[in-house]
């Protein structure tokens, strides 16, 4: 683990990982927390749902929508406070009932909540993979740029600047105002930081600033404050530089920010062991080590522990040093195995997420197949009704042709309604063979068309015949009238 809580290996989703070693080495040095993403995925502006509200709505109604608006509502609340098992347990639910709509701006959202769990818990490969989902459901230019933002984010901070600033040239695309527009200039500052250009950086936090509609969300705010100060610092102002990360950290103590505060003061004591000054770098570290044990953040302990190693190396205190190393140690290894634990559960969440679509994609089908059934028996039935109405009535002739025209109708509705009926049947017998398939449906078609033949044959005669009686009552009936006629 590194000295600012990244972990030192990410994990592919499948094979061979988009990241390089050069890549997981930048992230070592990197120095934004990997919360700001959580609230770019809600910039957009909607109606935030209060907690007590938004549960009553999952358990009280029964509109599929209002349940889905109180899920995320809920779900926002889960991840963003590390509940992560009740946060997927939403998630799929979430996901059920976009496919069950078939709505792909809920499905875009669910995906999107499921990619920000992913970042909260540095599940790098799973987030890219979770936002690109999102991105295919997305519907309008606004919530494709948004999500450019997330993806540009998760490449920040793997070091992945050139990629990053390729989703952010595809988001300046959209005319975004507001909170958009406020996080699309601070990620633009934060690139500009980790490519050593604190003047542009500058610049955009300024940009960020000048937006009307202010950010009251502390977690973004915070990281605000920080990249200021780094920007500063990198400009080689060391003494504004200490007071935007001062700010920071007074900042984080008032919101009570827990995590932010562990990982922006070790940012702030790697500021203060570059100038020097490690009797304050001492002393602020010993307090976030209280913090994160009291906590139970493992990923801090870890991380103020390197910390803490290092200051000790320079007093030359020789318990310290060991004690502190070996504190690093144990809880790097903890991370790692959670890591590990959590890895596995990621697949298998992604694995239940295909099986929900399965699921539902096997649900329409049949739905789609009983109601295809239903038509074409309608259809049938129609047909068969006029067939009998023309073989029947004996109020008109009839022409043959339409007979046969009615017959060829006829056959091709009973070949598409047994068609329908036995697909799965014959599915299932060919193991989806198409050849198999074909060669079956051919054996249907050569029973259908003889016995076709045999009906259009015998309505034919039937015909033929109403027909010629029918000329006989009308000849009847004519010689009859003449000769009344004569009589008279």
């Amino acid at each position: 683990m590194d000295n600012l809580g990244f972990p030192p290996v990410l994990r592919p989703l499948a094979g061979r990982s988009v990241f390089t070693k050069k890549h997981i080495e930048y992230m070592r040095n990197y120095v934004v927390i990997f919360y700001v993403i959580i609230i770019s995925s809600n910039l957009s502006a909607q109606t935030y749902i209060p907690l007590d509200s938004a549960r009553k709505l999952i358990r009280l109604t029964e509109n599929p929508e209002e349940r889905f608006r109180g899920m995320r509502a809920l779900d926002r609340f889960y991840y963003t406070t590390a509940m992560f098992d009740s946060s997927s347990a939403l998630q799929k639910q979430m996901v059920a009932i976009a496919n069950d709509l078939n709505r792909d701006s809920m499905m875009m959202m669910a995906y999107r909540a499921i990619g920000n769990r992913y970042l909260i818990k540095t599940d790098y490969n799973f987030s890219l993979v979770s936002y690109s989902k999102a991105l295919e459901h997305a519907e309008t230019d606004n919530q494709k740029a948004s999500l450019y933002g997330n993806l540009a984010y998760v490449y920040i901070v793997t070091g992945n600047n050139e990629v990053a600033l390729s989703y952010l040239q595809k988001m300046k695309k959209v005319n975004q105002t507001g909170q958009d527009l406020f996080f699309r200039n601070l990620l633009y500052g934060i690139v500009n930081n980790n490519l050593n250009r604190p003047d542009s950086a500058l610049f955009y936090f300024r940009k960020a600033e000048d937006v009307p509609v202010k950010m009251t969300d502390a977690l973004l705010s915070s990281v605000f404050m920080l990249q200021m100060g780094r920007a500063f610092e990198l400009s080689g102002d060391a003494d504004l530089a200490d007071t935007w990360y001062k700010k920071t950290l007074t900042f984080c103590r008032e919101k009570n920010l827990v995590s932010s505060l562990i990982r922006h003061g070790d940012v702030y004591c790697g500021f203060l062991l570059r100038s020097g000054k490690y009797e304050e770098a001492k002393l602020l570290a010993l307090q976030n080590f209280s913090i994160a044990k009291k906590a139970g953040i493992n990923e801090g302990i870890s991380t103020v522990a390197s910390t803490l190693r290092k200051i000790y190396i320079h007093y030359a205190i020789q318990d310290s040093i060991i004690y502190y190393a070996q504190l690093q140690i144990d809880y790097t290894d903890s991370v790692t195995n959670q890591r590990k634990q959590a890895e596995f559960q990621n697949i298998t969440f992604s694995q239940q997420l295909r099986e929900i679509d399965e699921q539902t994609k096997a649900r329409e089908t049949a739905e789609a197949r009983q109601r295809n059934i239903q038509y074409a028996l309608i259809a049938v039935g129609i047909i068969t009704f006029l067939i009998l109405y023309l073989l029947l009535s004996r109020s008109f002739i009839t022409n043959t042709r339409l007979i046969e025209f009615f017959g060829v109708i006829a056959l091709l509705l009973v070949f598409e309604f047994l068609n329908l009926l036995l697909h799965p049947f014959l599915e299932r017998v060919s193991n989806h063979s198409p050849v198999l398939m074909l060669l079956a449906l051919v054996c249907i078609a050569a029973l259908l068309v003889p016995l076709h033949h045999r009906v259009e044959k015998w309505a034919t005669s039937k015909l033929v015949e109403k027909n010629r009686k029918i000329r006989l009552a009308a000849a009847k009936r004519t010689i009859e009238k003449l000769e009344n006629e004569k009589t008279v």
